[in-house]
């Protein structure tokens, strides 16, 4: 009897000792593993419930502002119903729904600073405006725009602390040239990595808005494409597909400038597998370039109390693999986004969008596909 009772207490303390070593193994990997807000500007994969089987939908929007001192907060404040008073349910249905959803944010966002001298638009609103994106089902923004430095080096140091703290991603700006070069890379659920870069040329008569330096902060600029080049080809060295998206064109024309046409071309031959533009608070058209797309403009968003051309850009990577592209056309009208319903607006969207002589059409179903 002694020797049995010796044989089960060897027994259970040989258990005990192996849980012990698991527990400690386990600790040591939550210590180890990097928290949202240390890869925020790195890589990470937010989507881990969604099934590798499954399609996985990449969703972009143009420019949204939610300055204080701009047209589209009084509004969102007056009407007091959150994001439903500026966003239809069905445009916000399809963001929050969207397995990975990008926008650009045009604003600083501090409390502090000084408007830049002799600048006609500065847009700046509080930290506590970007829960708003939560609200919206943003899961990335971009910066390398002309007005998230409107304020100045205090604001738009705020504005990356305020965005840090609510562990919201971003690319295109940074303290330094390192940071604003610095791809987002997304793991998708079945290991395939997306990585998402963003440089702006957007300012024709002066750059008020300052590229970043080795040791000075602000936007990546890509007026000298070398920089940006670099960076798409850093991307794509680690990751299986590039999103370039690039503050570029003439406002409120669908007239593109030579230059959107020849760098896109670069971009695309340094590894970028889709261009996608903003800035001109409008359409512009699609093409397509070895087999790769160019959406060159996606307008305002949510941006003004103008009545403008919009919608959404949904890249499908496929469950089988490849990767199919969809355009869902909207308008922001009286301060609110809406999807568009009706043959003859949705024609005159796919006009605009894919003009004549562009490689690109839009089917029935928003499938952009080559002609």
């Amino acid at each position: 009897m002694a020797k049995a009772r010796s044989i089960i207490i060897r027994i259970v303390s040989i258990v005990a000792a192996v849980a012990l070593v698991a527990l400690l193994v386990f600790a040591g990997l939550s210590f180890f593993r990097p928290s949202r807000s240390e890869s925020q500007i790195g890589s990470a994969n937010p989507s881990e419930t969604v099934e590798p089987d499954k399609d996985y939908v990449v969703s972009i929007v143009g420019d949204i502002s939610l300055a204080d001192n701009w047209e589209v907060m009084p509004w969102y404040d007056r009407r007091g119903q959150g994001v439903n008073g500026i966003l239809s349910e069905e445009v916000l249905k399809i963001m929050r729904e969207s397995d990975f959803m990008v926008a650009n944010s045009e604003f600083t966002v501090s409390n502090r600073g000084s408007k830049t001298p002799g600048k006609y638009y500065t847009f700046r609103a509080k930290p506590e405006r970007l829960a708003i994106y939560g609200d919206m089902g943003v899961d990335l923004v971009t910066l390398a725009n002309n007005h998230v430095y409107d304020f100045g080096p205090l604001a738009f140091n705020d504005m990356l602390e305020s965005f840090e703290a609510i562990n919201m991603p971003y690319v295109g700006a940074g303290r330094n040239l390192a940071e604003a070069k610095k791809p987002y890379y997304l793991t998708l659920p079945n290991g395939y990595r997306v990585a998402f870069v963003n440089a702006t040329r957007a300012e024709k008569w002066g750059i008020d808005t300052p590229g970043a330096t080795a040791t000075t902060g602000g936007v990546l600029l890509c007026y000298d494409t070398t920089e940006f080049i670099d960076t798409i080809k850093t991307a794509k060295a680690n990751s299986d597909y590039v999103i370039a998206i690039i503050h570029w064109g003439t406002e409120e024309s669908h007239r593109l400038e030579q230059v959107q046409k020849t760098t896109a071309k670069d971009y695309l031959n340094a590894g970028a597998d889709i261009i996608v533009g903003g800035h001109a608070h409008t359409l512009q058209g699609i093409d397509y370039n070895n087999g790769k797309p160019i959406v060159y403009n996606l307008g305002d968003f949510i941006f003004n109390d103008e009545t403008e051309d919009t919608g959404i850009l949904q890249i499908k990577f496929l469950a089988e693999g490849g990767v199919k592209f969809y355009f869902l056309p909207g308008q922001q009208k009286s301060v609110f986004t809406s999807l568009l319903s009706g043959d003859a607006r949705i024609k005159k969207i796919n006009q605009i969008l894919s003009w004549d002589g562009s490689s690109a059409q839009i089917l029935d179903d928003g499938e952009i596909v080559a002609k």
